[in-house]
Order: structure tokens, then sequence, then C-alpha cells
């Protein structure tokens, strides 16, 4: 087994750098397999004591350096470290590097690459480095002018960062422009791109009157796809001027849609770089969900303008700062956009089917670090969802008016600077009568999901009712562990449905009991409403109880967990049956409730979507200490096939309710329609005899959008209907130019039930459309199997687990941010019934053991073993 384990770094060990690059001028000569980086740095020592400069730099070819114009050659160059070392420099001085790096050979998709045809770049966290050499962290901040270079018939566009200052021809048919940004920033915010792309161009005039012009890049043809991207850019504008007061500060804001991207997207400076997924989109070739996540992607870059890019991190231990901040103030741009209530209850369930399993596992992790190896591996669900969390909850603490004023106040005290995260709650105190943060920082340090546990007295005589609050801690916290400050928002519902009253609890204490005066009648508690604080709570309250909040409860996402609840506690138990081998048999008064929600006229279709779905494998799997993965996939059949088969007729009369034939409307309600009819559609599905049968082949064949045609799709697939084959192969010639809609095509052959998609896996594998360098392709197949088809990834004989250890193996040699992410998905392996384990574990092991690996992939693997 490989021994020499990569460095571990500490915050405790932070130290500010020893010098600082105050600009950095750029020329950038692209050739695909030869590019030309030459910078000048003024750079500055930032210490008391002269001392070495170290700078990164990582598979970059050095042709020359000098220092205040005299070329040096006393400097070392090391591959190991990825550092280049000049041991004496002036206290102020001019820095001259030319270096040399191959963009086509670089399949990390770090630092500068090729997408098919087109240049880009990702520099966050650390590939700047691999541009050239740099002190690369976030806390260096610097002035970025950049000249490109290049043909100009292969790249007629040369974009960077800031605004265009010069452009002109050169000599053998190239040509250049130059981009300065007025702003300082980290290097990890930096961009470049170059290609002969498409354009669609708008512009914004902000509150205080200045035209901004707005453009955005993709390849030629799919121009037509950007439109809504473009809405969505200036809804987001407005609102971020609207609800937080901040205006665009760049005379132009460009965004390029490239198709070989690891993450969504980059919120670099004024030249966002985003993943073609995350752009591109119209009624044919896109789904409700994939505008739903344009929206919002373009959202969380844009607000990324002022927090994360005027204001940055320090360190990254601090990266929830400003991706924790940003997914709130996204989710709250999507909620002003759409229905509150709905995007509430999906940013819930995202959290709870991605953070809380990461939380209960191996590489759980506070939403502040204190460790990491390879930092690439801390853009988590932790970092990111509980991180919006956790802001949220301050909100709540605050209210919407104090937190508002914490955020001028954090504007005010920080703008222009590389902070921490106690930066931002001191500015959140100091604007709000320096509100009493101590306890609550705890949520920063400390890893695992809470327990919160509500027990409650009425006491007729004396109208009192009591509720008991009381927290504890995951079984994988760590053991110092303090005490949460958790705002719980409670409602007390009457008889009649309702409010007696509502009101937010400060939980300080492990118990604490709360009195409310003056209640005439006994009220059914609605606890932790619109989720407020994120924990796994339990209470003593009956199944009545449940089913009448699924009633009447006025929250709704609380009606909605009610339902949850219920259908979890339901789940559960049949899984134990099936488990000791006797037969399943499902509540009347759950089937009748399930029917009252089909029947409610009073909710939107949204709601009600969402309403009648049942908890997912995944989220039964966290409540198991050991995952049955064939029994827990039964049982979730068995019910939904119940359910499906006694309110059949309803279920058809709602689907055939909200068809809406040719017309397309791109709106909530519309978005909602379409939802439900396709969980309609998924439910009668299931319905033995030939009455819904071809129900499924009629939708895929009449369907005029992407939701409809993939939903009627997805339901063929999983139901292994005898219209499968004939589907897929329609589905291929239909779309097999079109890439992102072959990443659905993918996916969904991978939520194939039967043993035959191990086979189909393989088969896809081989097919033209699949090129395993570009990542979402790869999560299409590959992740998808490993994520979402539990059943066939944890097959009995092991195959699956051996197959993807193989895969991460390949594509750690191209790209370790992928491999990384598949390894990620044996994390349940203390919870896999034994005979599982041992398979898995000799293939997690048989990774360790390969030379040459990746930190990325190390760290993950090691963790998971322990």
């Amino acid at each position: 087994m490989k021994t020499d384990a990569p460095k571990i770094i500490k915050l405790s060990e932070y130290k500010k750098p020893d010098y600082l690059v105050e600009t950095i001028d750029l020329v950038v000569n692209l050739n695909s397999s030869a590019t030309l980086i030459q910078s000048t740095m003024k750079v500055k020592r930032n210490t008391n004591d002269a001392v070495a400069l170290v700078l990164n730099g990582e598979e970059l070819k050095l042709h020359s350096i000098k220092i205040n114009g005299e070329k040096i050659t006393d400097y070392v160059q090391s591959t190991e470290t990825h550092t280049l070392t000049i041991s004496t420099v002036p206290e102020e001085f001019i820095l001259e590097i030319e270096n040399e790096i191959n963009p086509e050979a670089n399949k990390t998709l770090d630092g500068l690459y090729k997408s098919g045809t087109i240049f880009c770049t990702q520099n966050e966290p650390e590939g700047f480095r691999r541009i050239t050499f740099y002190v690369d962290r976030p806390d260096n901040m610097a002035k970025f002018t950049t000249k490109i270079i290049a043909d100009k018939s292969l790249y007629p566009i040369l974009l960077s960062n800031g605004n265009p200052i010069a452009r002109g021809e050169l000599p053998g048919g190239k040509h250049f422009v130059t981009w300065e940004d007025p702003f300082k920033k980290p290097a990890y915010l930096y961009a470049l791109v170059a290609g002969d792309l498409g354009l669609i161009k708008d512009s914004y005039t902000t509150t205080s009157g200045r035209k901004v012009a707005l453009e955005i890049y993709c390849d030629k043809g799919n121009e037509n796809k950007c439109h809504y991207a473009m809405e969505s850019l200036k809804k987001s504008m407005k609102w971020d001027e609207d609800r937080f007061g901040l205006e665009y500060d760049l005379d132009i804001y460009m965004i390029v849609a490239v198709d070989a991207f690891n993450m969504g997207a980059m919120e670099n400076k004024g030249l966002n770089i985003f993943n073609s997924a995350y752009v591109l989109a119209d009624q044919k070739s896109a789904t409700d969900s994939n505008f739903y996540g344009i929206e919002s992607v373009i959202g969380h870059e844009y607000f990324h303008n002022w927090t994360g890019n005027r204001i940055t991190c320090r360190d990254w231990f601090q990266l929830t700062l400003k991706e924790g901040l940003t997914v709130f103030r996204d989710q709250e741009f999507s909620a002003d956009m759409n229905s509150r209530s709905v995007e509430r209850i999906q940013s819930v369930q995202g959290l709870r089917a991605a953070q809380f399993a990461e939380d209960a596992g191996p590489t759980s992790h506070p939403i502040k670090p204190e460790t990491y190896m390879e930092i690439n591996n801390f853009y988590t669900a932790t970092i990111y969802e509980k991180g919006s969390e956790v802001i949220r909850m301050i909100q709540t603490l605050l209210g919407v008016d104090g937190f508002r004023k914490g955020m001028d106040k954090y504007f005010e005290l920080f703008d222009g600077q590389a902070v921490r995260t106690e930066d931002f709650i001191h500015a959140m105190s100091v604007a709000n009568n320096n509100f009493d943060f101590t306890q609550f920082k705890n949520w920063y340090s400390q890893n695992g999901t809470p327990h919160l546990h509500a027990t409650s007295k009425f006491d007729s005589q004396l109208k009192k009712f009591t509720l008991t609050l009381t927290q504890s801690f995951a079984p994988n916290t760590i053991s110092e562990a303090k005490n949460y400050h958790m705002p719980v928002r409670v409602g007390l519902v009457a008889a009649n449905g309702s409010d007696l009253l509502t009101k937010v609890l400060e939980l300080k204490e492990k118990t604490q009991e709360f009195v409310f005066e003056n209640i005439l009648e006994r009220p059914i508690a609605s606890i932790n409403r619109d989720f407020s604080a994120p924990v796994k709570l339990t209470t003593d309250l009956s199944f009545d109880d449940e089913l009448f909040l699924m009633g009447h409860d006025s929250d709704t996402f609380n009606r909605f967990e009610a339902a949850q609840v219920v259908s979890m506690k339901i789940l559960l138990e049949l899984i134990e049956e099936k488990k000791a081998g006797r037969a399943c048999q499902l509540n009347p008064k759950y089937i009748e409730a399930f029917g009252k929600i089909l029947n409610d006229t009073k909710i939107d279709e949204a709601f009600k979507a969402l309403s009648i779905s049942i908890p997912s494998e995944g989220i039964l799997h966290q409540e198991q200490s050991e995952i049955y993965y064939s029994e827990t996939e039964s049982v979730r059949n068995f019910v939904r096939k119940t359910l499906a088969t006694h309110h059949h007729e309803v279920l058809f009369k709602l689907y055939k309710s909200v068809d809406q034939g040719n017309v397309y409307k791109l709106d909530p309600k519309s978005m909602g329609q379409r939802d439900l009819k396709n969980k309609c559609l998924s439910m009668l599905s299931l319905v033995e005899g030939d009455l819904y049968k071809n129900l499924g082949f009629s939708q895929f064949k009449s369907a005029t959008n992407m939701t409809d045609e993939l939903g009627a799709l997805g339901v063929l697939v999983e139901t292994n209907s005898a219209h499968k084959k004939e589907a897929l192969e329609l589905f291929y010639k239909k779309w097999k130019n079109e890439t992102l809609v072959m990443q659905k095509w993918l996916g969904v052959q991978m939520m194939a039930t039967d043993d035959s998609v191990f086979d189909a896996l393989l088969e896809l594998e081989k097919n033209e459309v699949y090129d395993k360098t570009i990542p979402n392709l790869v999560r299409s197949l590959l992740g998808t199997f490993v994520a979402s088809n539990k059943v066939q990834f944890n097959h009995p004989s092991g195959r699956g687990y051996k197959l993807i250890a193989e895969r991460i193996l390949e594509l750690d040699k191209l790209n370790p941010q992928m491999a990384s992410r598949l390894a990620s998905g044996y994390k349940d392996m203390a919870r896999v019934p034994q005979n599982l384990k041992s398979l898995m574990k000799g293939e997690l092991e048989n990774i360790l053991k390969t030379d040459g690996l990746s930190k990325n992939v190390f760290e993950i693997v090691s963790k998971i073993l322990g």
C-alpha cells in the first residue's frame, strides 16, 4: 500500500503571504500545444524579514526569469512541490517570467485548456498555477491586465476580465485584444476565453442609470438557446438591486458556455465561464428542471460579484463564506421568481439527499473545516447547502431587515478585502445591536447533523401548553461538541386548522421548556416550520396528529413534511416486514390520506406533485443502521403501486386535467402542471393490466417539449416496458447530434432497475456520443449509475464496485476531480451488509495501492477506509 500520503493542510498553520503581487500584466500568445505566457508583476514583500520568494507552478515549461530587468538563473524549480523558489529578492521589484504550456494536453480542465475548439480557463481553486508561476492563494489580490494574441481566423473572439482597452491587427494573420480589470482580485477569479463563437447581446440599465453591455457566447448554432439565460441574468441584476442594493460595477458582463467543464459555472470577474448545461435551453431540448437550474446558476454566479469577488476568502478554509452566502442568495432569488414554498421544499430535499448523507459518512466535515489534503474535495454539499442553511438561520434570528443591515455593514467594512467567516458574523452583530453570536458559531466548527426531539404537554385546567425541545449530536460529531444556538419556528394549530400562535424559539441549552399561556384547547405543535434549523426532527406526535397536519398546517413546508414523516414511518416498518419474510400490507388510513391530497383542489399543482412523492431510496437508507438495498427498492415499489392501484381513476383524471396539449408556457404554474402530469404518469405505469400500459409510449411519441418526452422515456425505462427499446432508439436517432440531450439519454438508461443495466453501461461507453474526457458525460453515465441506481451499484456479485473502481483509476490519470467524486459513491461502506463490505473494501484497497494516485482520490478513499 502507498505510504506517501499527501500533506495535510491545516487552518491553524495559516500565515499571511510573504509577498504580495500588486499588479500583473499578462501577454498570452495562444497556440493549441505551445501557448507562450509572459507575465510582468509588481511584487512587494509582506513581512519584516527578508525571505525567499516561493511561487506556485504546475506543468509549466520555464523559459526565463527577470528581476528589475536582469535575467536570473539562481532559482530552484521543484516538480514535487510544484514551486519555483528564488532565494534572494529585493523588498519591492518587478518580476518578469516567461513560460510555456500545452492547453490541448490539459485534460484536468484546470488552468488554461481547450474545450473542443475553444480556449478557456478554470482557476478556482488553484488552477492559475497551471498558467504561470504565481503566489496562487486567495489572499493575494492584484490588478490584472491581459493582452491576448491569437490567429484571427481561428479565434476571432478574445475575452478576459474587466473592460477591453485596446485591440488591433498583427502580422501573420494574428490579432490582439487587451483587457483591464480595475478591481483587485485573487488569481482564482482570472479568466480567458478565445474561439470562433456565436453571440447574443443585450443591455441592462442599473438603478443609478448606468448602461451595462450583456453578452452571452456559445458554439455557433446555439445562439437561439441562450435567450432564457439572458433573461435570467437581467432578472438577477434587478433582484440584487432591489433586495440588497447591489449594482453591477463594470461596463460589460459576459458569459461563455463550454461543454468541457468540471463545475456548474465559475464567477470570474466580468467573464463567467459556464458549463453549457446551465446556459443552453429551449422548449424541445431542455426540461423544466433545466430551465430552473439555469435561472438559479445564472443568479448564483452573478451574485458572486459582491459575495465572492468584491469580498473574497482569506484562505480556502473560509470557502463557505462566499459559497454558503451565495447559495442562500440564489435560493431567495429563485423563491421570489417562482413559488417560495416549492423552492424551499426542493432545497431541503436536496440538502437531505446529499448533505445529510455526507454529514453522516466518512467524509463528514464542518462548513468551516480545519484540515484538508485537496481543496477540490471540499466543494461539497456541506460547504454550499448546509452553509446556506446557516446563513438562513442568521436571517431568522435577526429578521429580514436586520439581515439586510448586516449585509450593508459587511460591504461597508470589508469591500475589496479577503476575509474570514468571523468577519461576516462580526458585521451581522454590530449592525444589530451587538447581537451575541458566540454560541451560534458552533454551526461553523462542528460536523454532523444535529438531532432535535420535541415533546409536548397540555394542561387544560391551567390553559397551559408546554413544549420541550432537546438537542443532541450526531454519532460522528466531534467529541468536544458544544450545544448549538438554533432558531426553531413553531406554530400551535387549533382543531379547526387555524394557528393559535406562531413564534421563533431560540434553543441554546441541551433541553429547554417553552411554556405558552392562555391556550384554550389542546393544539398540535407544528415544529421547525419552513425548516428553520437544519436538523433531524423527531416528535411525540401521533399518526393521527401527523395526518391532521398533512391536511391543515398553514405552513406549506410542514404540511409537506407531515406527509413525508408518515410515509417514512410506514416505509421503514414495511422494510422490516420484508426483511422478516412477512407479507406487506399498507395502512388504510395512509391510502385514504393520499387520496385526500390527490383530491384537494385548494393546493396548486407544483405542491401537489411534491406531496404525492414518497421518500427516496437514499433518504430511507439514511435511517437504516445496515442498508438493505433490494428490500428498500421493493417496498417503495409496493407502496407506489398500491397507492396507484387504489387511486388510478383520480390519478388519470389529474393527468388529463393538467395536460397542456401543444400549448407550452414557461411559468411556475405551467411547470407545476407538467411536473404533476409526469408524477401521475409514473404512478399509473405501475397499475397492472392493459388500462394504462400504452400511456407512457403515447406521451413519448406526442410530446412537444422535453419535460414530457423525457418523463415518458424515464417511465418506459424504469418499468422495463415493451416499448423501452424502441423509444430509446427513436430518442437517439432524433437527438444524437445534441450533446446536452444525449447526456439525458445516457442518464435515463442508468435508472433501469433490472440486471441488464450493467451490460447497457458497458455498451454505452463504446457509443460515439460518450467521451470520458467530458465531465457532463461521465456524470450522466457513471455518476448516475453510482448515485441513483443503488441496487445495481451494490450488486451482490460486486461487479458494480469493480467496474467503478477501474473507471476511477482511468479517470484519475485524466481528471482527478471527476475521479474523486466517483470515489465518494463508496461512502456507505460502513453500513452495507458484510458480504458487500468485504467486496467494496477490496476494491478501495486496490485503489490506494496504485502508484501515482492523485491526492484527490487518496483523500476520499483513505477516509472511507478509515
